[in-house]
Order: C-alpha cells, then sequence, then structure tokens
C-alpha cells in the first residue's frame, strides 16, 4: 500500500540517487532549495517502509505548480505516480491553491490529461554547451528597492501567484543576474538568472505582451554574464522571434513539453519565460 509523506533530509540523497537514473542531474542542494521555499514541497512515495518515488510541488497562493515526478522503474504504470500526483494535488489544494501548471514530458501527457490537467502551450527546453560572450546594452540591475515593484509585476502576470521567495532567493543571491526595464515609472519587464560555476537557467523573463524590443535586450544582458558555461531556457514556442535570436546566440532544442494546467489557466497573454521545468 502506497503512502506519502515529506522528503526527510536523510533521504534528501536517495532523490537525488533516483531523480539521476533519469539523467536529471540533480543534487541535494537542488531538495535543500526546494526546502527553503516551502518545508512540505518535497514529497516521499514509500511501498510499506520502501522507498519508491519522490516529487516535489510549490505554493505560489492561488497558483502551485507540480515539478518533479520520479518512481523505481518496477513501480512505474502501477500506480506509484498517480499517488504521488493526487497527494500533492490534495496537499496545494488545501493550501488554498485554484490551478495547479506543469511542464509534461510529452510521453506523459495522457498520463496527466487522465488526471485533469488541460495542455496550454508547448514550450522549447534550449541549451547553448560553452556559450560565446554575448554582447549587450547595459540594463539596470534588480535590487531590493525595485523588489516589490518586480514581484507586484510577476504576480500579476504569473495568474495572481505570488512567487516573492522564489525571486527573491534568486535576485538577492550573490552571483545571480537580474535587470530590468521600465518606461513612466512602471516595470515592463525583467529577467533573472540562476548563474552556477559551469552552468546556468535563464529564467524567469515576463514582459508586458507583444514586447520583443525589450525581451531579447534584456535576455541579452543576462546572457552576458554566463559566458562559457551550459546554459538552459525554457521558452514558448509561439515566441518565434526569439526563438531565432536563441539559435543565433548558439542555442538548440534540447526537447521540447507542454505546460498543462489543472483548474482555470491563466490568461494573461505576456511573454513569459519559465524560472525552470520544477518551480514554473
Amino acid at each position: 500500500m502506497f503512502t506519502v509523506k515529506t522528503l526527510p533530509k536523510e533521504d534528501y540523497q536517495f532523490a537525488v540517487d533516483l531523480a539521476n537514473t533519469m539523467n536529471w542531474n540533480m543534487a541535494v542542494e537542488d531538495f535543500e532549495f526546494m526546502a527553503s521555499l516551502e518545508p512540505d514541497s518535497c514529497l516521499l512515495l514509500l511501498d510499506g517502509a520502501k522507498r519508491v518515488g519522490v516529487a516535489t510541488c510549490n505554493n505560489y497562493g492561488k497558483m502551485g505548480w507540480f515539478g518533479n515526478l520520479i518512481v523505481e522503474e518496477k513501480y512505474r504504470k502501477k500506480g506509484a505516480g498517480t499517488a504521488l500526483v493526487t497527494h500533492a494535488i490534495k496537499q496545494l489544494h488545501a493550501k488554498g491553491v485554484e490551478t495547479i501548471g506543469l511542464y509534461a514530458y510529452r510521453h506523459l501527457e495522457c498520463f496527466y490529461g487522465n488526471l485533469g490537467f488541460k495542455a496550454d502551450k508547448d514550450f522549447a527546453v534550449l541549451q547553448a554547451k560553452d556559450l560565446q560572450r554575448v554582447k549587450a546594452d547595459p540594463l539596470p540591475k534588480i535590487g531590493t528597492q525595485q523588489l516589490p515593484e518586480i514581484i507586484s509585476f510577476d504576480s500579476e502576470n504569473f495568474g495572481g501567484g505570488n512567487r516573492s521567495k522564489l525571486l527573491e532567493s534568486i535576485i538577492c543571491t550573490q552571483g545571480n543576474a537580474s535587470f530590468y526595464i521600465s518606461e513612466g515609472c512602471e516595470v515592463v519587464g525583467y529577467v533573472a538568472a540562476t548563474i552556477y560555476e559551469s552552468m546556468a537557467w535563464l529564467g524567469p523573463l515576463v514582459c508586458t505582451p507583444s514586447r520583443n524590443d525589450i525581451a531579447l535586450p534584456l535576455i541579452k544582458a543576462a546572457l552576458s554574464e554566463m559566458a562559457g558555461r551550459t546554459v538552459y531556457a525554457v521558452l514558448p514556442k509561439t515566441e518565434a522571434k526569439l526563438l531565432e535570436a536563441f539559435l543565433g546566440l548558439g542555442f538548440r532544442e534540447d526537447f521540447s513539453v507542454s505546460r498543462m494546467f489543472l483548474g482555470k489557466a491563466p490568461t494573461k497573454n505576456c511573454i513569459y519565460m519559465a524560472e525552470s521545468l520544477e518551480r514554473g
């Protein structure tokens, strides 16, 4: 019989080992970061006393996000994944979440569809190995003074979800990159990126609708600080001009995913790049 509980710290290494059977390149720090955002965001699936699966989910107020899902191979297609997703849904709904989003690998679209999720948009997962130096125009960096306005702008365009803890943790961490553009004293776009020694994640990026003219300068500003690293980005396939720009900068599409929602999908037509597949 399956049971689900919060993933204890002593089982983080188990979660890493299990996740990396799928070549996800995760580390203990990934689960520590998730737990720092929300203590019960990491879930452990048990079959009796045996550890057989892990999952992650985030609560952003009205909006929630379901992230990693991995179960041992012999438990797949036997209800293990369903047990984890169902538990996460109940947990998020109990916290007042009205809409839950996720990025589904192609082979899992039907699985999530059977649980009530509906496809919204296709996203390309892009990668640039050993990124060449990108030239960029100087843009203002996000500081503590701009952070409240950035959080408010993000919430307005993220279906009412409040990602304040996530954004603050990225923007306020030394070594990361974040820039914004304002017009008439109002923010019209921003970008943030998480930068490690040898790799980086570009995102989130949020711009007001139809503003590719500011999206690309923001992207280049962040990329200008990532030379020599393997860089990842997640972008809607509908943003054809931005996709073309990424290809011109040396990126290639690794694979694609489907953004899916359980509940009413956000209708804000902004230019959007994901922070990650795990956290939306």
